[in-house]
């Protein structure tokens, strides 16, 4: 009998002014190494290497929690940093990792052979250990003419909690990433249906269990096309004056993992993202508490392992007697009909659990535990439609479902 390891898959406003469309389009072209720059900043081999600048080792810190002013008694820091970053532009060229923008390549072209930064930022780490800063980065742009501008955005951490601004710079961002190919035209397109970058909206991240090291494959080609150097200044508490991050009212927060879970959950209604085939095991511990793992493939053919799924319904009915394994309730119809692209409703005068095809309701009937409707195997061929093709009760309770 084969069993399934699982595993985890998991701005202070900006103001911008305004500013011709001639610097629009320069401003453009810098932008997407300001993303490959906020990946190098945060790349761990770098952070751990011999001869790492200590930009990195601010980043670092800041990420970790760790008291920057270990001598202070209330925690309080600060910090100032000037940032060069010099660009391998003959690299970029030769690499295919920036767009074809044709024989004369204008767009780098454009892009200066260095760019400079400015950062400054004031945190605190409480006898609590909840990290706090307030971080302000500046790009600044060579004098040429009424056409230079410095651009600012902000980022502000409060214990686990990351936030940053969306504004007319993130925006710019999001769209070289499209054009550069480091998102997809559908997930772009799912990302800003759910994100508004003019009303002062802030983007949170959860940054607990973030692990550094995940970033280390990338560090060789990162260093590669940026040669950086730093210098960081500390100040004293004494000259420190305590500060509160600020509060975000809830409308103006968007939290990533939900923007994430969304996205994910439109793109497998989309040909070639959609899940194909999803191979199901059972499995019940020995605290008698049950679990469904699956084993998803993709129409593109690409397999994934999804995070296992903790199940309320009661299967002690199928381990007594295997033959009803195709007519007990034991299938989470939300989970798997979402899984297959598909969305489920609620009913509240029915109250049963409902999916719409050509334009008409499908209902399905089972029990409701804790808030779940479960179905039986049977159901979910009959009712909603999908084949089943191998079903198999052992040590464990394997299924394999189809698409049609």
């Amino acid at each position: 009998m084969i069993t399934m390891k699982t595993m985890k898959t998991n701005s202070q406003k900006s103001k911008i002014s305004k500013i011709s469309k001639n610097n629009i389009r320069k401003i453009k072209k810098i932008a997407i190494l300001c993303v490959l720059l906020a990946l190098t900043l945060f790349l761990s081999s770098m952070l751990y290497s011999c001869t790492k600048p200590d930009i990195y080792v601010l980043v670092e810190n800041i990420l970790q929690n760790k008291n920057l002013n270990a001598k202070s008694p209330n925690g309080l820091y600060s910090f100032a940093a000037d940032l060069n970053i010099k660009i391998n532009k003959d690299y970029l060229r030769k690499s295919g990792l920036l767009p074809d923008f044709g024989k004369q390549n204008e767009e780098l072209d454009a892009v200066p052979e260095e760019l400079t930064f400015k950062i400054a930022g004031i945190g605190k780490n409480s006898e609590k250990n909840i990290s706090q800063f307030i971080m302000t980065f500046e790009l600044v742009l060579s004098a040429e003419n009424e056409e230079n501008q410095n651009l600012k955005t902000t980022a502000i951490k409060n214990g686990n909690r990351l936030y940053l601004e969306l504004n007319g710079v993130s925006r710019v961002i999001l769209d070289l990433l499209y054009s550069a190919g480091f998102i997809e035209a559908p997930v772009r397109t799912l990302f800003d249906k759910q994100v508004e970058f003019d009303n002062y909206y802030v983007l949170c991240f959860d940054l607990s269990g973030f692990d550094l090291k995940f970033f280390g494959k990338y560090s060789k080609e990162i260093e590669k096309i940026f040669t950086v150097q730093s210098n960081v200044k500390y100040y004293l508490s004494n000259n420190i004056k305590d500060f509160d991050v600020p509060e975000y009212g809830k409308n103006k927060v968007l939290y990533f993992s939900d923007i994430k879970d969304t996205i994910k959950k439109e793109l497998l209604k989309l040909p070639d993202y959609r899940y194909m085939e999803l191979y199901a095991v059972i499995e019940t511990d020995k605290n008698n508490n049950s679990f469904m793992n699956i084993l998803a493939t993709h129409e593109n053919g690409k397999k994934e392992i999804l995070e296992k799924v903790k199940l309320d319904c009661d299967l002690s009915k199928v381990w007594e007697n295997p033959s009803s394994l195709y007519l007990e309730d034991i299938l989470p119809l939300r989970y798997l009909l979402e899984l297959f692209g598909e969305t489920v409703g609620w009913d509240a005068n029915q109250k049963l659990a409902y999916t719409v095809k050509n334009g008409t309701q499908i209902f399905f009937y089972g029990p409701v535990i804790n808030s779940k409707t479960y179905i039986s195997i049977l159901q979910f061929m009959m009712v909603a439609g999908y084949d089943l093709k191998s079903a198999v009760i052992d040590d464990y309770i394997e299924f394999t479902f189809v698409r049609k």
